[in-house]
Protein backbone atom coordinates (compact mmCIF):
# COMPACT_ATOMS: atom_id res chain seq x y z
CA UNK A 1 0.00 0.00 0.00
CA UNK A 2 2.74 2.45 0.94
CA UNK A 3 4.59 1.85 -2.32
CA UNK A 4 1.39 2.36 -4.31
CA UNK A 5 0.48 5.56 -2.51
CA UNK A 6 4.04 6.93 -2.64
CA UNK A 7 4.35 6.22 -6.35
CA UNK A 8 1.00 7.76 -7.20
CA UNK A 9 1.68 10.88 -5.08
CA UNK A 10 5.10 11.33 -6.71
CA UNK A 11 3.59 10.99 -10.17
CA UNK A 12 0.76 13.44 -9.43
CA UNK A 13 3.22 15.93 -7.93
CA UNK A 14 5.49 15.75 -10.98
CA UNK A 15 2.52 16.24 -13.33
CA UNK A 16 0.65 18.94 -11.41
CA UNK A 17 3.58 20.80 -9.86
CA UNK A 18 4.14 22.67 -6.62
CA UNK A 19 1.76 25.51 -7.38
CA UNK A 20 -1.16 23.06 -7.43
CA UNK A 21 0.05 20.98 -4.49
CA UNK A 22 0.70 23.81 -2.02
CA UNK A 23 -0.93 26.92 -0.69
CA UNK A 24 0.94 30.05 -1.87
CA UNK A 25 4.36 30.59 -0.21
CA UNK A 26 3.69 27.82 2.26
CA UNK A 27 4.48 24.16 2.92
CA UNK A 28 0.79 23.59 3.75
CA UNK A 29 -0.83 21.38 1.13
CA UNK A 30 -3.72 22.75 -0.92
CA UNK A 31 -7.33 21.57 -0.66
CA UNK A 32 -6.92 20.03 -4.13
CA UNK A 33 -4.05 17.92 -2.80
CA UNK A 34 -6.10 16.90 0.24
CA UNK A 35 -9.02 15.77 -1.94
CA UNK A 36 -6.69 13.92 -4.30
CA UNK A 37 -4.96 12.18 -1.39
CA UNK A 38 -8.28 10.97 0.02
CA UNK A 39 -9.32 9.58 -3.37
CA UNK A 40 -5.94 7.88 -3.86
CA UNK A 41 -6.07 6.47 -0.32
CA UNK A 42 -9.50 4.94 -0.89
CA UNK A 43 -8.53 3.41 -4.24
CA UNK A 44 -5.23 1.97 -3.00
CA UNK A 45 -6.87 0.56 0.15
CA UNK A 46 -9.63 -1.10 -1.89
CA UNK A 47 -7.03 -2.62 -4.21
CA UNK A 48 -4.82 -3.76 -1.33
CA UNK A 49 -7.77 -5.45 0.36
CA UNK A 50 -8.70 -7.25 -2.86
CA UNK A 51 -5.14 -8.41 -3.51
CA UNK A 52 -4.72 -9.52 0.10
CA UNK A 53 -7.88 -11.63 0.04
CA UNK A 54 -7.03 -13.14 -3.36
CA UNK A 55 -3.52 -14.10 -2.30
CA UNK A 56 -4.50 -15.39 1.15
CA UNK A 57 -7.82 -16.96 0.04
CA UNK A 58 -9.23 -16.37 3.50
CA UNK A 59 -10.48 -13.51 5.68
CA UNK A 60 -7.77 -13.79 8.32
CA UNK A 61 -5.00 -12.07 6.35
CA UNK A 62 -7.09 -8.96 5.56
CA UNK A 63 -7.84 -8.61 9.28
CA UNK A 64 -4.10 -8.54 9.98
CA UNK A 65 -3.62 -6.02 7.17
CA UNK A 66 -6.34 -3.82 8.68
CA UNK A 67 -4.59 -3.98 12.06
CA UNK A 68 -1.26 -3.11 10.44
CA UNK A 69 -2.79 -0.17 8.55
CA UNK A 70 -4.34 1.16 11.77
CA UNK A 71 -1.19 0.79 13.88
CA UNK A 72 1.17 2.29 11.30
CA UNK A 73 -1.33 5.03 10.42
CA UNK A 74 -1.79 6.05 14.04
CA UNK A 75 1.98 6.04 14.62
CA UNK A 76 2.41 8.18 11.51
CA UNK A 77 -0.23 10.65 12.73
CA UNK A 78 1.47 10.90 16.12
CA UNK A 79 4.87 11.50 14.50
CA UNK A 80 3.36 14.17 12.24
CA UNK A 81 1.91 15.94 15.27
CA UNK A 82 5.22 15.79 17.13
CA UNK A 83 7.06 17.73 14.49
CA UNK A 84 7.03 17.04 10.80
CA UNK A 85 7.06 19.38 7.88
CA UNK A 86 8.32 22.82 7.04
CA UNK A 87 6.28 24.57 9.71
CA UNK A 88 6.41 28.36 9.47
CA UNK A 89 9.11 28.29 6.81
CA UNK A 90 8.23 30.22 3.65
CA UNK A 91 8.29 28.14 0.46
CA UNK A 92 9.67 30.37 -2.28
CA UNK A 93 10.58 27.70 -4.84
CA UNK A 94 9.21 24.51 -6.38
CA UNK A 95 10.71 21.70 -4.30
CA UNK A 96 11.79 18.32 -5.64
CA UNK A 97 9.61 15.29 -4.91
CA UNK A 98 11.93 14.26 -2.06
CA UNK A 99 11.95 17.72 -0.51
CA UNK A 100 8.17 17.94 -0.86
CA UNK A 101 7.82 14.62 0.95
CA UNK A 102 10.04 15.81 3.78
CA UNK A 103 8.63 19.31 4.35
CA UNK A 104 4.94 19.13 3.36
CA UNK A 105 2.44 19.89 6.09
CA UNK A 106 -0.96 18.24 5.82
CA UNK A 107 -3.90 19.06 8.07
CA UNK A 108 -3.83 17.17 11.37
CA UNK A 109 -7.35 15.86 10.81
CA UNK A 110 -6.20 14.21 7.57
CA UNK A 111 -3.39 12.43 9.40
CA UNK A 112 -5.98 10.85 11.69
CA UNK A 113 -8.45 10.17 8.87
CA UNK A 114 -5.94 8.27 6.71
CA UNK A 115 -5.73 5.15 8.92
CA UNK A 116 -9.53 4.96 9.01
CA UNK A 117 -9.76 5.33 5.23
CA UNK A 118 -7.15 2.61 4.84
CA UNK A 119 -8.78 0.20 7.27
CA UNK A 120 -12.29 0.61 5.85
CA UNK A 121 -10.96 0.43 2.29
CA UNK A 122 -9.12 -2.83 3.00
CA UNK A 123 -12.20 -4.25 4.71
CA UNK A 124 -14.43 -3.40 1.72
CA UNK A 125 -11.86 -4.49 -0.87
CA UNK A 126 -11.32 -7.83 0.82
CA UNK A 127 -15.03 -8.51 1.19
CA UNK A 128 -15.09 -8.33 4.99
CA UNK A 129 -17.65 -5.52 4.65
CA UNK A 130 -20.27 -5.98 1.95
CA UNK A 131 -21.25 -2.68 0.35
CA UNK A 132 -23.05 -3.82 -2.78
CA UNK A 133 -24.65 -7.05 -1.55
CA UNK A 134 -23.76 -10.42 -3.06
CA UNK A 135 -22.60 -9.38 -6.52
Amino acid sequence: MAVGIGGIFSLVYMIMGAEWAYQPESWDVSMGWVIMSIIVGVCVALGAGKVCSLVARNHTAPKYLIALVLVLGILSAIMMMIGGGGGDEVRDFAPSVFEATEKSVQPVWLSWLNPLIGAVGVAIGSGLIKVFGDR
